[in-house]
């Protein structure tokens, strides 16, 4: 130890009292910093050798009682590892149990807070898409998509999140039918999603309900969705080609949903699914 000292202090010397090329200083430099971090590493490997079991647990409890858990973790270990038989390291062990406990709870918190954060981050993102709207006398905010249309005189896939103040969101459905031409008269319609086949029917009689409206006929459908509906709304929200038929009392009529629908059915969903999380 004495010598790397010595070769340091040297090359310290030779360094100021000779003029030597900026390179080979830079060099010499670099060398002699090296040497020091190593003599310094070597200095505190020998402490650390000269360190009795009692010191070794000493420093355990006091990193303890700061809080800090990882390096009374490291300090327990050392002392068990290397004096397994010593009436500290028998102590030593009943604190260990302690910090690896400490050291759980921690890990369980910081991915607690993380998951909160995801979930906060998740409905900013959401929200930022969406159109609010409180019903004050039913006490029922209202989410939609802010590129859903909602105009009786068009076709259209609707989806929206409704939510009262201490109760979980629910997600409704509206499907709305419009023609020129006579009276469709829907019994049923059928959602073909990538060439998978999903069926709406009334749950009730005259759920679908309709009414002369702007020089035209509307038919429609407004329902809160059900578990049994949930995966056809995945799955919409999700394919590539969705075409929805309408089969009615004569006739069938049918249509291509739009990308846009489908972005915001899936933007709805998003909203709903950061909502439920929300405790």
């Amino acid at each position: 130890m004495k010598k790397i000292l010595l070769i340091s202090i040297l090359i310290t010397l030779i360094i100021v009292s000779c003029g030597v090329p900026q390179a080979d200083y830079d060099k010499l430099s670099e060398e002699n910093k090296k040497l020091i971090l190593k003599n310094k590493k070597l200095t505190q490997k020998i402490t650390e050798c000269q360190l009795t079991p009692s010191q070794i647990l000493e420093q355990a409890e006091e990193y303890y009682d700061e809080l800090n858990y990882i390096k009374s973790k490291d300090r327990l270990t050392v002392l068990i590892d290397k004096y397994p038989r010593s009436k500290e390291a028998r102590k030593g062990k009943s604190l260990l149990k302690k910090v690896k406990k400490e050291i759980l709870e921690t890990e369980k918190a910081l991915e607690k807070d993380k998951l909160k954060e995801d979930n906060d981050e998740a409905y900013k993102k959401a929200l930022s898409k969406m159109k609010k709207k409180y019903d004050v006398t039913k006490e029922i905010t209202w989410y939609s998509d802010k590129s859903s249309t909602k105009l009786n005189n068009q076709n259209f896939i609707y989806t929206y999140v409704g939510k009262k103040e201490k109760r979980k969101p629910w997600l409704g459905l509206t499907i709305n039918y419009f023609t020129k031409k006579e009276w469709l008269f829907i019994q049923r319609m059928e959602v073909d999603v990538d060439g998978k086949i999903f069926e709406i029917e009334e749950n009730s009689p005259g759920e679908f309900k309709s009414k002369e409206e702007s020089g035209g006929k509307r038919e429609w459908l407004d329902r809160i969705i059900k578990d049994f509906d949930m995966p056809m709304i995945k799955a919409i929200a999700s394919a590539k080609v969705v075409k929805i038929s309408f089969f009615g009392k004569d006739d069938v009529d049918k249509r291509t949903i739009s990308s846009s629908e489908k972005k915001a059915i899936k933007n709805v969903l998003m909203t709903y699914e950061a909502l439920r999380s929300i405790k």
